[in-house]
């Protein structure tokens, strides 16, 4: 059954260890001694209106993660529930996910931004390699990472993501019963049906260049964006558009990542997951997305035990454009609902 909503209106250097557990789960450990003794080194937040802002960094396997914290100006010295958000395919945390932060900390709640490995600000090599087994280890090390920052309420966090970063979201979410509420903006769930659904000629390319770095033992270099048969990621016009008009002027995003040829598209498949996401989950579904299938996304808000689906007009960048004002009031009325109590509701 589902929940229902209230829409009332409501670098610093810090070394963070995520380590493989049995099962697959990552289990964060940190040092409070190393935290303590980077203190001195750790950059002084900048205060706006109505947030502060401050450049962290925490540990995911072998390479640190660059990240933003963003805290309501005023805390009255409460602990605050937390956002952690995660970016799209090839995106960093400076391609508009800025606007959302920012939003969600004028309205009451500290949010963590941060880079995949491999893209960004974040190490690894190579550069924008694109790993979504690593990516997923890397979220849930931000989220550990936030449970540990002081003035954080470790049992009020919740997850964000957008595009690919909305299918890692799901697939946190369900082996995170910790979580208290996730949010997928237009989520890549189904790469088999993104595979299928996807141009013939396309298809063929990116199969005969899988083909030749198995053999080479290398990663596939390709476009992210392009025309109808280059080796290429997207060739819907809206995602040369979209990634275009949401890339921000410090952002180091460019058209060119690597993929693995032992992680084909069609094995991400987080829909599969989404009966095990107990927690409040809100799907977003832009009617007119050509990016990302609509029917998996239907299934996913519809499989998971506290699922809603947000359906809004645009495509699947609209979200941060034409129709950012809807949709981020209705992110902050379902944070509100399930990480704020009543009385801390905060207009927006």
């Amino acid at each position: 059954m589902r929940e229902q909503r209230n829409h009332q209106a409501t670098t610093s250097e810090l070394t963070f260890l995520a380590e493989r557990a049995p099962h697959a789960e990552r289990r964060a450990r940190t040092s409070i001694d190393e935290v303590e003794n980077l203190s001195d080194h750790i950059a002084q937040p900048t205060v706006t209106d109505g947030h502060s802002r401050q450049e962290l960094r925490f540990r995911s396997d072998d390479a640190a993660c660059a990240a933003t914290m963003y805290r309501p100006a005023t805390s009255n010295g409460e602990t605050l529930p937390c956002v952690v958000l995660a970016a799209g395919f090839s995106q960093t945390r400076r391609d508009g996910f800025h606007r959302f932060a920012e939003r969600f900390a004028d309205a009451g709640f500290a949010v963590l931004s941060f880079d995949f490995r491999h893209l960004g600000d974040s190490e690894g090599e190579p550069r924008q390699l694109i790993d979504f087994k690593k990516q997923r280890a890397d979220l849930t090390a931000a989220i550990a990472f936030a449970r540990t920052l002081e003035g954080i309420d470790p049992e009020r966090v919740a997850v964000w993501g957008f595009s690919l970063g909305g299918g890692h979201v799901i697939d946190a979410a369900a082996r995170d019963d910790r979580l208290a509420a996730a949010i997928a903006m237009c989520p890549f769930v189904d790469g088999l049906a993104f595979a299928l659904a996807g141009e013939v000629r396309n298809t063929m390319r990116l199969m005969g260049a899988a083909g030749r770095a198995v053999l080479e033992r290398r990663p596939i270099r390709l476009s992210l964006i392009g025309p109808t048969g280059a080796l290429v990621v997207f060739t819907q016009p809206e995602a040369a558009r979209g990634f275009e008009a949401v890339r921000g002027e410090d952002s180091q995003w460019r058209n060119e990542v690597l993929v693995l040829p032992s992680q084909p598209a069609a094995r991400i498949r987080p829909v599969r997951a989404a009966h095990r996401v107990h927690c409040p989950l809100l799907v977003g579904l832009g009617s007119d997305d050509t990016m990302v299938p609509s029917r998996p996304i239907e299934r996913t808000a519809r499989r998971a035990p506290r699922g809603e689906l947000l359906p809004y007009p645009g495509g699947h960048f609209d979200g941060f454009l034409n129709h950012f004002e809807q949709v981020v009031t209705e992110h902050i009325g379902f944070l509100n609902h399930h990480l704020l109590a009543p009385h801390h509701a905060r207009p927006h």
